[in-house]
């Protein structure tokens, strides 16, 4: 777990340059450590036909090594942990990308969790099998995020992760903004409502900035005799769709119904949807370490995996990664929800910090009290 500062801009796009930006929204919101973990892992696992358990498991480990909070009196903020500055280069590009789309993620979760934010269910994004192809060519016809909204509209755009950030609207964000309305209006989704996320990890928090055009209203597209201006002044310009991937959007705040989020159509049941119906192999839940009885049991169905640590310190934080031999059936599956709901609903950091989805389960222990089999299945019944 850990404090996120969120914030949520209403972005309006001109044809003629004179685009208006204004926060709509800003809070710091605790998120689920575990749902961040998580999405990377069902990102890694995708369309993979050999599965590994060791794999995912030190993948899932060094990302949880390089996060952190502070847990000071269960409002610590996310940031960076010693690990991450001691880390080559390339490692902590990889923590930046992982860690984004799930951040992003964890975030929306909480506020949908908290009745800030309409439910909305990602169709695709890049880390996982995608619904629509590439264009032919080395042009790009297909988002990094495909999101639904109510009435059959749909949202595109990006999301973006760094190591450096802040809370203000830079040029550089605004930049970014304009190259993503540019070719949304030469793409077969123009006139679509428009988002751009960006997440930053830093030293002392991280920040998720989130920027979307009004979903209700269809954005006029940019004047193209412009848009082909611009290109013959910048022949070398990289287009849109060639940027790295990320992920994540907003809708109108309305309050929730607490039960609503516990019921058989759960907001957060699949709000990233498995793009392939062989997302998880059988050689992912072979190749995990067996438990003993009475251990080798979690939501009445057979299940794999191992406590790890994440500190040197043998009393500190650790992290158990799980894989059902089979989804847990729907009142199990409810159980599951409802640790995590109730473990980000009090915008709190929890000592134990549970997530699952499909045939994965992950849970952060803040201390070696709750790193035990009877605290994970206590969390769950």
């Amino acid at each position: 777990m850990g404090i996120v500062h969120f914030s949520r801009y209403e972005w309006v796009p001109s044809p003629t340059g004179n685009s208006k930006i204004d926060r709509r929204y800003q809070a710091d919101i605790a998120i689920s450590l575990a749902r961040v973990i998580l999405v990377n892992g069902l990102a890694s696992i995708a369309n993979n036909r050999y599965g590994s358990y060791e794999s995912l498991r030190l993948e899932a480990q060094l990302l949880a090594t390089m996060l952190t909070n502070s847990h000071a009196q269960g409002h610590g903020a996310l940031r960076r942990a010693r690990a991450f500055d001691c880390s080559s280069l390339h490692l902590q590009s990889f923590a930046i990308t992982s860690a984004g789309l799930g951040l992003l993620t964890a975030s929306i979760e909480s506020l949908l969790i908290q009745g800030k934010l309409r439910p909305f269910q990602i169709t695709q994004f890049d880390l996982l099998p995608a619904s629509t192809r590439r264009g032919s060519g080395k042009k790009n016809e297909r988002p990094d995020l495909l999101i639904n909204l109510p009435n059959n509209r749909i949202m595109v755009g990006e999301a973006k992760g760094r190591r450096r950030g802040s809370t203000k609207v830079t040029k550089a964000k605004i930049s970014t903004l304009d190259k993503l309305y540019r070719w949304a209006s030469t793409s077969p989704y123009k006139g679509c409502p428009l988002l751009m996320s960006w997440a930053s990890i830093l030293e002392k928090k991280t920040i998720v900035d989130l920027f979307h055009t009004p979903p209700n209203i269809d954005v006029d597209p940019y004047r193209e005799e412009e848009i082909i201006r611009e290109e013959d002044r910048h022949p070398s310009r990289p287009q849109l769709g060639e940027q790295p991937p990320y992920r994540f959007p907003p809708l109108p705040i309305t309050p929730l119904d607490w039960d609503d989020l516990l019921d058989e159509d759960d907001l957060l049941n699949d709000i990233t949807v498995d793009s392939s119906p062989e997302m998880i192999q059988d050689l992912l839940f072979l190749s995990a370490p067996e438990l003993p009885e009475p251990y080798s049991s979690l939501a009445n169905v057979p299940i794999r995996g191992s406590w790890v640590p994440l500190e040197s310190n043998p009393k500190g934080r650790s992290m158990f990664v799980g894989v059902f031999r089979e989804e847990p059936d729907e009142v199990h599956k409810a159980r599951l929800r409802r640790a995590y709901v109730t473990s980000v609903a009090e915008n709190y950091i929890a000592p134990l910090d549970v997530a699952a989805q499909g045939r994965l389960v992950f849970a952060l222990a803040q201390d070696a009290e709750f790193s035990t089999w009877g605290a994970l299945r206590q969390a769950i019944q």
